[in-house]
């Protein structure tokens, strides 16, 4: 399928089908390091300089929806919970951010940057959240903080369904002055509909048929985008790419430091940002500069 101008390009691989699903963490982990020996650190720290070369817009803000909590788990492995150790199933994987600060039609890396995502499991759950019965639980939930390149990463699975919304991950951004919130970003990233259907043909997704919600009938996905006139979600579609038994994705978050998010823009309530610190714990050392 062609991709209009401008949208994040999405590759798949017919092979993705046969992969048998993994749930042990020491499968995981071994597929990350494999991952990063590909040259995937390349491509986080370079997504954001490519973005240059063309006429760059800030990314749409999405609501944060109503399971955001502040967990404050600075972790890039967000499979394992540390409530009880135990490790959610599904299809690996690895989620590369960068962030990226517009200035004069320009983006540039943003380091010191504090980002989250959380997202629900393969059953379509939210840890956490009396609602959905899993009070003190952690997992899928984790920030990470850019280094020199403006890049995070995270290792997870790919995310299930529940009824009314297509399938997304939440991320936030926030940025800091010593104890003071100086800046403070909410978005989602949104997948390929054909990549998930291929995906959910396996377990444990397969054991939940019926997905009722696709990206195009999606009320969040289907936002304007005030700035450009464009649906916000293809704009928030992640870069993706798999094999058989891992999928990498990323995206380039680019906003504008230079003013508040718009409270008139995708129907967002954009004020002031909240007071508070940042997360606890100590940021993860910075790579040397290249």
């Amino acid at each position: 399928m062609a991709e209009a101008e401008g949208e994040i390009p999405t590759v798949t691989n017919k092979n993705m089908d046969s992969a048998p699903a993994l749930g042990r963490r020491e499968v995981i982990l071994k597929t990350a390091g494999v991952l990063s020996l590909v040259g995937l650190g390349h491509i986080f720290k370079t997504s954001a300089l490519a973005q240059t070369t063309s006429t760059i817009t800030a990314t749409p803000e999405e609501t944060e929806g109503p399971y955001w909590v502040d967990e404050k788990l600075n972790r890039s492995d967000i499979l394992t919970d540390p409530a009880d150790n135990t490790i959610q199933q599904g299809f690996p994987l690895m989620l590369g951010v960068t962030v990226s600060q517009l200035a004069n039609g320009k983006a540039t890396p943003l380091s010191g940057a504090y980002v989250d995502i959380w997202h629900c499991n393969a059953s379509g759950i939210y840890s956490d959240m009396a609602v959905e019965g899993t009070s003190g639980k952690k997992f899928l939930r984790g920030y990470q903080v850019t280094d020199a390149h403006g890049s995070v990463r995270f290792l997870t699975i790919y995310p299930g369904w529940y009824a009314g919304r297509t399938v997304h991950i939440h991320a936030r951004v926030r940025l800091f002055s010593g104890s003071q919130t100086t800046y403070d970003f909410t978005t989602q990233f949104f997948f390929d509909d054909g990549i998930t259907d291929i995906v959910y043909q396996r377990a444990p997704y397969s054991q939940r048929p019926g997905r009722d919600t696709i990206n195009t009938v999606d009320s969040v996905y289907n936002t304007t985008d005030c700035l450009n006139g464009k649906t916000s979600g293809s704009e928030l579609l992640l870069r993706l790419s798999e094999d058989s038994n891992h999928a990498v994705a990323s995206f380039n978050i680019v906003i504008d430091t230079s003013t508040l998010p718009d409270t008139s823009c995708n129907g967002n309530t954009r004020g002031a940002p909240p007071p508070g610190g940042p997360p606890t714990g100590n940021p993860p050392p910075q790579p040397p500069a290249t």
